[in-house]
């Protein structure tokens, strides 16, 4: 009887020794759950907490403008209008200059010349513009606002984007021929572009944008130009290796992307769907992304921004305008 009295016990002792591990594991398995929840909570509202309000916008008297560059040396923004056909040689095009503060058109027809200029950058001393116009880059004289130089992309046919690295080489995209061109800073006299890199994994690269603090030129695609539909591509500027950001469609945007500009920290990227109107704040790890403003209307093309005053100024090619607002933490 006194053995199966001590069994007894021994029993129960087990039992509540068993109970107290489930119970710690179910515990310590709960708090695990809710601190994943949270944190995914925490990074979502953090994305979701960027309050946009508009600034201003401009008359619609624009001609189809394409890409926008503000240019801090002189206060003022540069407008490619494509005025036309993005892909006919009919001399149409011109570049406006507006003011950053309050949208007014400072001067609608500043260069004229051009056949269908889309993608702008400025030189690092501020003293050059360079714009994409079909097949060739055109370099511009900002103080006098008159044609230096053409660059011609050999076997280009939709030259896009324009950007510069630190070092000062040029970079452009043409959609149409999964090719990044490239200017090289050292060959001052070379009177075209080199062919930098050719890939179908490019899928219609458009929008450029280069990321100094990881040495990547983030590329936003069109995918084919009959059939919009693109993702985000990385580029090791190094090794030229090419990876997607994050899964696309899921984590990183999939569709019509034109234009791409980041913050200040290179944390978070800003980017333009041409045919859906929006405009996605994607973060730079590939982690996921939320629609930050939808416009309402077709054609928000390649953006520029402000990164002093956190401003974004976007062109809407067929409402003939741009649209400026400003991001508050």
């Amino acid at each position: 009887m006194a053995a199966n009295k001590k069994h007894s016990h021994e029993s129960l002792v087990m039992s509540c020794i068993l109970i107290v591990l489930l119970s710690g594991i179910v515990l310590f398995s709960g708090i695990g759950i809710y601190l994943n929840n949270y944190s995914h909570a925490q990074e979502q509202q953090q994305v979701r907490n960027i309050k946009v309000n508009k600034l201003w916008e401009t008359p619609a008297n624009l001609k189809n403008p394409e890409s926008v560059a503000y240019a801090p040396k002189q206060d003022v923004l540069f407008i490619s209008n494509v005025n036309g056909k993005p892909d006919q040689k009919d001399q149409n095009g011109f570049i406006s200059k507006v003011s950053p503060s309050d949208g007014r058109i400072m001067d609608l027809n500043w260069v004229t010349g051009l056949d269908a200029p889309k993608g702008i950058s400025i030189s690092n001393d501020g003293s050059k513009l360079y714009v994409s116009d079909i097949t060739n880059l055109v370099e511009i004289d900002i103080a006098n606002g008159k044609i230096i130089k053409r660059f011609n992309a050999p076997g280009s046919s939709f030259l896009n984007d324009v950007v510069s690295d630190n070092k000062g080489n040029i970079y452009v995209s043409d959609t149409s021929t999964n090719t990044i061109y490239k200017l090289d800073v050292n060959r001052v006299n070379s009177t075209s572009l080199e062919s930098w890199l050719q890939s179908p994994k490019l899928n219609g690269p458009n929008g450029l944008h280069i990321d100094n603090s990881k040495n990547k030129l983030i590329v936003v695609s069109l995918g084919p130009l009959n059939k919009p539909g693109g993702g985000m591509e990385v580029i090791d500027l190094k090794n030229k290796t090419i990876t997607s950001l994050g899964k696309v469609g899921t984590t990183s945007p999939f569709g019509g992307l034109d234009g791409i500009e980041s913050d200040t920290g290179e944390t978070r990227y800003y980017v333009t769907d041409n045919p859906a109107g929006k405009v996605y704040d994607v973060t730079a790890e590939g982690s996921g992304y939320v629609t930050l403003i939808d416009l309402h209307t077709k054609g928000a093309a390649d953006l520029g921004s402000i990164q002093g005053q956190s401003t974004i100024i976007i062109p809407l090619m067929q409402d003939n305008k741009l649209v400026a607002y400003k991001l508050v933490q």
